[in-house]
């Protein structure tokens, strides 16, 4: 059965109980002898096969598996730190599609997995109802919305694909001047607000075309605490092998008892129970292994989150604390994934209004921390539409150069004329 195949979203989805409270590897308790760790015994509850993640059968969800696969392949490398959030682009380019029609939304479909708008917004539909939560501890919400340029009123965006934005993505429109820096600032509040200030946004995201006619923005942010809080006296400084070098770091440690780790082809992996969120996984290569060998290509990815086989055993955990940013810029990635009209002269984007548009520029931007008490991370795409560049086509020239007497007339919206004349000597 297929299961979802990237690290974010396996940690959002398993909506599971919290096995018994494992003590610090390391840690010294006011009963225990110096140097010695403090351990809880197995309880019974953990020689229960762990829970199953849930699929996206399970979910009645389709579409997005491949999708994440194949994103995540072509932009993680395991050459340095990266945090990408395929769901966010899944949900941006969604809500993207829904203005698409002919060859451009036959494109996106097949990039998203999905035969038809109706499949898509199931499937969209499925992923915000099931894996939102907003609770005091723990939260894993999504927001979207539209920024469209106001022209003057002289361009218009579809009733219809503006009520389906609301109705099935929960987006909320906006009319904004994109010539104003106001409005750069506005955008950027939004998606600060939406991820609780987490994500430092880079001046040049905010950084408008004037021939921009639309922004669309999907966020995540989550947070949730682990189910077993890491103890901070046990955190202790050690030293991490990178590929540029030794550094030091502090290593947060514990021993879980009767627990399973998955050995893979390469690769160790073990997964840290959230309180509500689900889990975190963590995938270790085999010593003389790097990354990017077990890296690649969507069925390596795979492989790498639900393959292998699992072993019952007291696991010594130690995992640094770490908090970094990340940014992809997506266009050339998303074109090489088979959606490269849709960046062209030859988009067709009339289901949103009745003017030419094409995607200019995709981009994601996003944070991820882990300390003791647990996890967050927050992230934004943005789908940036700019006015379509049209190729001219072989017509005849025609000079109109007003360099003689000219009438001229001021009309209405109904075509009344408001004011009309002539003009004999401009300069006078």
């Amino acid at each position: 059965m297929k299961r979802f195949s990237c690290i974010l979203l396996a940690a959002m989805l398993l909506l599971c109980g919290c096995a018994g409270r494992t003590e610090p590897s390391g840690a010294q308790g006011s009963e225990q002898a110096e140097g010695v760790a403090p351990v809880s015994e197995p309880t019974a509850a953990l020689a229960d096969e762990p829970a199953a993640i849930p699929t996206a059968a399970d979910l009645g969800i389709v579409g997005y598996d491949s999708f994440c696969n194949v994103l995540a392949a072509k932009l993680i490398d395991g050459s340095g730190n990266s945090n990408l959030s395929p769901i966010s682009v899944y949900l941006a380019l969604a809500m993207t599609a829904e203005g698409a029609k002919g060859d451009t939304l036959d494109a996106m479909l097949r990039l998203l997995g999905c035969d038809s708008l109706e499949e898509l917004r199931t499937v969209c539909g499925a992923m915000l109802e099931a894996l939102s939560i907003d609770d005091e501890d723990s939260a894993l919400a999504f927001a979207d919305s539209i920024w469209m340029a106001d022209a003057n009123g002289t361009l218009r965006f579809r009733d219809a694909y503006l009520a389906t934005l609301a109705d099935a993505y929960r987006a909320e429109a906006n009319a904004v001047d994109f010539g104003s820096a106001e409005t750069s600032k506005q955008i950027a509040d939004w998606i600060t607000a939406q991820t609780h200030g987490k994500i430092q946004i880079s001046e040049d995201a905010m950084t408008f075309d004037p021939s921009t006619v639309a922004v669309l923005i999907n966020t995540i942010y989550l947070k949730d605490a682990w189910c077993d809080p890491f103890y901070e006296i046990a955190t202790k400084a050690d030293v991490f092998y990178g590929p540029d070098g030794e550094m030091t770091v502090d290593y947060m440690n514990r021993t879980d008892y009767g627990e399973f780790v998955v050995q893979g082809d390469g690769f160790l992996r073990y997964s840290l129970p959230l309180l509500r969120v689900g889990r975190m996984t963590f995938i270790l290569p085999d010593e003389g292994v790097s990354i990017a060998d077990l890296l690649g290509s969507p069925e390596r990815i795979h492989a790498l989150l639900y393959g292998g086989e699992e072993i019952r055993a007291n696991v010594n955990v130690k995992i640094p604390k770490f908090r970094f940013q990340d940014r992809f810029d997506l266009n050339e990635t998303l074109q090489s994934l088979g959606i490269g009209i849709a960046f062209s002269v030859d988009a067709d984007f009339s289901g949103m209004g009745d003017f030419h548009a094409q995607i200019s520029k995709v981009l994601q931007e996003s944070y991820i921390g882990v300390d003791e008490k647990g996890v967050e991370a927050a992230a934004y795409t943005m789908v940036v539409m700019t006015k379509g560049l049209m190729l001219p086509e072989d017509l005849p020239e025609i000079d109109f150069f007003l360099t003689r007497p000219f009438l001229y007339a001021i009309e209405a919206n109904d075509g009344t004329v408001l004011f009309i004349g002539t003009v004999t000597a401009p300069g006078e």
